[in-house]
């Protein structure tokens, strides 16, 4: 029986320790499944970003298609290890200085997905810290930030989401719904992004999901899905559409359908 994979990755010791976790099912027979790494937000549990990423994990091994291992620590990024990795997700915000993004793992892994390899990014990872380098912005499409104009904004409510691009893999079967949550809004966005979900706030209309394309590579991102840190917090990825558009965002990005 498979076993979920739970990296600590550590250079100061120049060694790496896998502890198997939770069971997983098996991929079907001749099924190849697709690799992914889930880099999360680090031992304080800040937000409660591991208990999201070992939620999203087993309901992404529960489809069959898909490896997951999860990791906190992103020197991973600069590794050989990468290479067994079709595609990354982050779902961590990682701009305190203890798990924030050095500048060589920066280009590591915008030069991992420009390669081909495909990135997911849901909710805190669109947190620009003030060193991010700019490509970094491009292969988003868009990040939440203080530094420049305009100065992003959050609201925590209950929103309507609108679908606005039903044909579009990633919203197949998605109608609009209505989701509590923190928004993202007034975020520093790349000229072209078309979303394919938004809701309004303030006398405005704010993307809430988008694609693009870096590289060779293929981009989902959601600023959507907060987790409170601690046990009976509200989890948005929890709610049916949402977590059906992130999966469904994370098919898109495996196949390109």
């Amino acid at each position: 029986m498979r076993t979920r994979r739970f990296l600590l990755w550590t250079l100061a010791l120049g060694c790496l320790s896998s502890t198997p976790a939770l069971a997983q099912k098996k991929v079907p027979k001749g099924v190849k499944a697709t690799r992914i790494l889930l880099l999360t937000g680090g031992a304080r549990n800040h937000h409660g970003y591991r208990d999201q990423a070992f939620y999203l994990a087993n309901v992404l091994e529960d489809t069959g298609r898909y490896e997951v291992t999860i990791a906190e620590d992103a020197s991973i990024l600069e590794t050989p290890a990468m290479k067994k990795y079709d595609l990354l997700i982050v779902n961590a915000d990682r701009r305190d200085d203890e798990f924030k993004f050095t500048l060589d793992q920066q280009k590591a892994l915008l030069d991992y997905v420009k390669a081909g390899h495909g990135y997911v990014s849901i909710h805190g990872a669109d947190n620009a810290a003030p060193d991010w380098i700019p490509a970094w912005r491009e292969m988003l499409g868009g990040v939440f930030s203080h530094i420049g104009l305009p100065d992003s904004k959050t609201k925590k409510a209950t929103f309507k989401i609108k679908v606005v691009k039903s044909d579009d893999p990633i919203m197949r079967g998605v109608s609009d719904f209505d989701i509590k949550d923190e928004l993202y809004y007034h975020m520093q966005m790349e000229p072209g992004v078309e979303p394919l979900a938004t809701t309004d706030l303030d006398g405005g209309t704010w993307p809430v999901a988008w694609t693009r394309i870096y590289g060779e590579g293929r981009v989902f991102h959601t600023p959507l899905g907060h987790r409170d840190f601690g046990p009976g917090k509200d989890e948005p990825l929890q709610n049916p559409s949402l977590l059906k558009m992130v999966v469904q965002g994370i098919d898109w990005v495996a196949t390109g359908k």
